[in-house]
């Protein structure tokens, strides 16, 4: 990396701003060789004025080169606009594994991907998850859900239910431990289920500019998920799949 950053400022500044110098210049020149009428008038050989008009055309020419390839790419990635947004709002057209969850066929799916360049076709993926309304309800971390919404972690609830066990923090311990005292909750249809997340360690190095794991890889795993509270809240808002109108609830 560290010999990376001088070219590329040779290549990005200083063969731009060299040409740019020499072509204003080599103008100049012409005009004072063609129009200036002096004794002794210093004049260039033609080998050192072929030579600084070579300088000068490449240098110009490699920034029409940076110049080209940057509008391509600004319209390689305007094209590309509505493949991405189509894979960031869209109803799930089959049944999709997803860590230890199976998503059924017609759910919303709101997700983000940074790795999306725009392709016309990619297979389906879900990482980058943000929210997710199921068509029916789904039993995610053992409760009935009609919609969850990944951070915060909220799963919002199909039906009444008694959820438990029920986690509290530890601040002696500084972890989550069981709620002897309450072991359940009586939760309503329409609350918000909230869970807390334990980390899962991986190997960040090994991910470094890749996509994270997907599919059935995913690190998507309910089962350890700890259920803290139900809350009374408005419903997740989904936003709609590309090209539809209003917002799922």
């Amino acid at each position: 990396m560290s010999g990376f950053a001088p070219l590329q400022f040779i290549l990005t500044t200083f063969l731009p701003l060299l040409g740019l110098v020499l072509t204003v210049a080599l103008l100049g020149y012409g005009a004072y060789a063609l129009w200036v009428d002096v004794p002794q008038k210093w004049v260039l050989s033609r080998r050192a004025l072929l030579a600084l008009c070579g300088v000068a055309l490449l240098c110009d020419a490699s920034l029409g080169l940076r110049l080209y390839l940057s509008h391509s790419d600004r319209q390689d990635w305007k094209d590309g606009a509505v493949h991405r947004a189509s894979r960031e709002r869209f109803a799930l057209p089959q049944d999709f594994q997803y860590g230890e969850l199976l998503i059924p066929a017609g759910s919303l799916i709101n997700r983000q991907d940074p790795f999306d360049k725009g392709e016309p076709s990619r297979p389906v993926a879900l990482h980058g998850l943000e929210a997710v309304r199921f068509p029916q309800p789904v039993l995610v971390a053992g409760v009935w859900a009609n919609a969850l919404q990944i951070n915060p972690l909220r799963v919002e609830l199909a039906q009444d239910q008694r959820i438990g066990p029920l986690y509290r923090y530890d601040g002696a311990r500084q972890t989550w431990v069981a709620n002897k005292v309450v072991p359940a909750l009586a939760c309503r249809k329409g609350q918000m289920a909230v869970f807390q997340v334990p980390h899962i360690p991986y190997d960040v190095q090994a991910e470094v500019g890749k996509p994270p794991p997907d599919g059935p890889e995913a690190r998507f795993l309910p089962s350890q998920w700890m259920f803290r509270n139900c809350e009374v809240a408005p419903p997740i808002a989904v936003q709609p799949a590309h090209g539809s109108a209003v917002p799922a609830r």
